[in-house]
């Protein structure tokens, strides 16, 4: 399974349709939140399915605060962030993924591409396609991969 992870694209999708164009070889789109009203448009784009959460600019309602889904036998803890308190450290982000019994958890809001092991769970930010703020201000995106094996294989992505 291959999964495409975003985040905060605040109502812009332009790096999204170029993401697609590049590679369209995924089974799902995880959005982390900030997608700003945009869930029609993105489902209009993609083939596979998509799941997401609210961030703090979302207010449609169409997206709950955090979520769990299954992907092959992993389990993947999704939550924008804003209310684990990430811009300072992910640790209370990864304790609520591993009491979900999340193998991963997912988050944006920094705006910053990351990924760290934390108490035995992969942590990941994929950052932001629209409004990057890492030094070099490149977009990002992330890119797991779950093998028929079980093993996961997650990374960050610049366009």
């Amino acid at each position: 399974m291959r999964i495409l992870v975003v985040s905060d694209t605040h109502g812009d999708l332009r790096n999204l349709d170029d993401l697609l164009e590049q590679d369209e070889r995924f089974d799902m789109l995880i959005h982390c939140g900030d997608i700003c009203g945009d869930e029609d448009r993105v489902r209009q784009r993609i083939t596979f399915a998509f799941l997401g959460v609210a961030g703090n600019m979302d207010f449609s309602g169409r997206f709950p605060a955090d979520r769990v889904i299954e992907a092959g036998n992993k389990k993947i803890f999704v939550a924008h962030g804003h209310r684990h308190g990430v811009r300072f450290d992910t640790d209370t982000l990864g304790e609520e993924a591993i009491a979900e019994g999340a193998d991963i958890a997912l988050y944006g809001h920094t705006h910053i591409p990351e990924i760290h092991e934390q108490d035995g769970i992969i942590v990941m930010n994929p950052g932001s396609l629209s409004y990057p703020r890492q030094e070099g201000r490149q977009p990002s995106y992330g890119v797991i991969e779950i093998g028929e094996d079980d093993s996961v294989h997650c990374e960050i992505k610049y366009l």
